[in-house]
């Protein structure tokens, strides 16, 4: 078969820009193609050229082709990505004639058997109805709740689970954002710098100047020199011409007094900030109350009826609702994601729940040497075991919930929390670091690691006792839980969204209650006081789902095949 898949990040890309979904695209495309399949990746919205204010016209260009997969790229879409550049104009997404005369040319060129969208971000809902008619069989996976939240995330100022979206006016004033033609003047200079860094180095032209002057012979040695005096003369001149200021101001003079100067916008010397946070210290954050705070149940309840008339994002979202019904089959990742969507209008006659597969199996036995069982508890006193290999790795932003768990550590007591090996490898985690190494001498000890490889995963996981996935989302089907329980190690995990469907509690992991930290550290206490239940569910963790398996399961739905339900 000819299979489209359909993205916004790029492909050879993987996990690294555009998250797990581009890590899974990578590694469904490289399957595919190894089961003979000619499979193209399609994607666009992050490549704008020049000028800023009146974009050249939208195109698909081709790259050279990846580990034998063919590449396409929309430059110039009117639609960018990721979705919240677009934020402020929702209906870009729905309707974009010029990018959909590009898409709909290259599938009536490339005519493929199966259009695979993982992602509707960079595109609009145009462009899924020229895949249908260029006679292919369209699939939208649901990773994420993009077509239903045009930030994604499904949580309203990106902190509380948005129930009720009052037809679309909650979504106008969900969060801050920028607007579109900013952002895409800064992709247009983004790509000028990428353009310009790829040239010859500094280093290189002045070589390439210097044998130049060379190939003048005997002139060389004057050029040379006169080359150099003139630089000298330039910056000697260019002291002078701007001498240094003095710090501070002069005085008023006149034997009167200074009056008062304050600073023109927010005092950055020395410490003042510090002081500031002192003097002004805000109360402890109020984890029983505060509604960022409220635990997250995953239960799906229908919207309320809306009598206000849809606004540009109501209207997206019905759209969008619309669009998912008309493919030939909508794949949700985990049961709870079937099921939200089925609440908001899909029908269920077209969503299957179908678990993605990963490559993390091949990875760990590649390295099988390094994933290893640790020394089992044994039947001594809790406080007399050795300390407990907690685990920690992830990108550090709020929906992963790094934070959370940084919090529900600190609320235990010393006794307990001094009983942690705590190991965290949070990419772009520096902001952070600071919760950590301030429970550091409590703890029995710390590895904080502001980064890390895909290819780490088995070095970092080898000989560790427990996972912690604390998602603070709905989180559609987290990546993390495959690599922990590919690599033997159970998962003590948010019950949010898909993660139930992998992590039974009591069987092969634990849940707690997702955003509450209370529940997190009474979790935390009950291994500690209890680590022997670590033997238990290590024996009974099972490997995920292989990305070939997987890739055999697409080739029956994208043959007519009706997908199983796999919770």
């Amino acid at each position: 078969m000819r299979i489209v898949l359909v993205n916004w990040a790029k492909i050879w890309d993987g996990a690294s820009n555009g998250g797990g979904v581009n890590g899974y695209c990578q590694a469904l495309a490289l399957a595919l193609r190894a089961r003979g399949h000619d499979v193209i990746s399609l994607f666009g919205g992050t490549t704008h050229l020049p000028p800023a204010n009146s974009p050249p016209p939208c195109e698909i260009r081709r790259h050279e082709d990846w580990l034998g997969i063919r590449v396409y790229e929309v430059i110039n879409s009117p639609v960018l990505a990721p979705s919240i550049r677009q934020f402020q104009e929702p209906m870009a997404e729905v309707s974009a004639p010029a990018l959909e005369e590009q898409v709909g040319r290259f599938f009536e060129i490339v005519r493929p058997d199966v259009v695979h969208w993982h992602n509707i971000e960079g595109f609009s809902i145009g462009c899924v109805e020229r895949a249908r008619r260029a006679g292919a069989r369209v699939i939208f996976s649901l990773h994420n709740y993009h077509t239903i939240c045009p930030q994604v995330y499904l949580m309203r100022g990106h902190r509380i689970p948005c129930t009720d979206s009052e037809g679309g006016h909650r979504c106008a004033t969900c969060i801050e954002t920028r607007p579109v033609a900013e952002h895409r003047a800064e992709m247009v200079e983004g790509y000028v710098k990428l353009a310009a860094s790829s040239g010859p180095t500094v280093a290189q032209a002045a070589a390439d100047f210097r044998a130049a002057l060379r190939g003048l012979g005997p002139v060389w040695r004057a050029g040379g020199r006169l080359v150099k005096a003139t630089i000298r003369g330039r910056l000697a001149g260019s002291r002078s011409a701007a001498a240094i200021a003095p710090p501070g101001h002069a005085l008023t003079g006149n034997g009167t007094r200074d009056a008062p100067l304050p600073p023109a916008g927010a005092d950055t010397r020395g410490q003042t900030q510090a002081v500031l946070a002192d003097l002004n210290r805000q109360p402890p954050p109020d984890f029983d109350n505060a509604p960022e705070y409220r635990p997250i149940l995953n239960i799906v309840e229908p919207e309320p009826l809306c009598s206000r008339p849809l606004n540009d994002y109501g209207r997206r979202r019905a759209a969008m609702i619309d669009m998912l019904n008309g493919c030939d089959r909508v794949l949700a990742v985990s049961e709870f994601v079937r099921r939200k969507f089925e609440s908001l209008g899909v029908k269920p006659e077209v969503i299957r729940t179908l678990h993605i597969g990963s490559r993390i199996n091949r990875l760990a036995d590649h390295h099988h040497r390094l994933i290893f069982d640790p020394p089992p508890f044994t039947d001594e006193p809790w406080d007399r075991q050795r300390p407990i290999r907690v685990v920690f790795m992830g990108y550090n932003h709020y929906y992963k919930g790094l934070g959370m768990f940084a919090e529900s550590l600190d609320m235990l007591e010393a006794r307990h929390l001094g009983r942690i090996d705590l190991s965290v490898y949070a990419l772009d985690g520096q902001s952070i670091e600071w919760m950590f190494r301030r429970m550091e001498p409590r703890l029995a000890r710390l590895t904080f690691a502001c980064g890390y490889r895909y290819e780490d995963i088995p070095w970092m996981l080898g000989g560790k006792d427990l996972g912690v996935v604390p998602s603070v989302w709905w989180d559609n089907a987290p990546q993390t839980v495959f690599e922990f329980m590919a690599c033997r190690v159970p998962v003590l995990g948010a019950e949010v969204g898909g993660i139930p469907d992998f992590v039974r509690d009591g069987e092969n992991g634990l849940l707690f209650r997702g955003n509450d930290r209370r529940h997190l550290a009474q979790r935390l206490v009950e291994v500690i006081e209890n680590p022997r239940i670590l033997n238990d569910l290590r024996a009974r963790v099972r490997r995920p789902k292989d990305i070939e398996t997987h890739a055999v399961e697409l080739e029956g739905v994208y043959g007519g095949a009706v997908a199983s339900v796999n919770p």
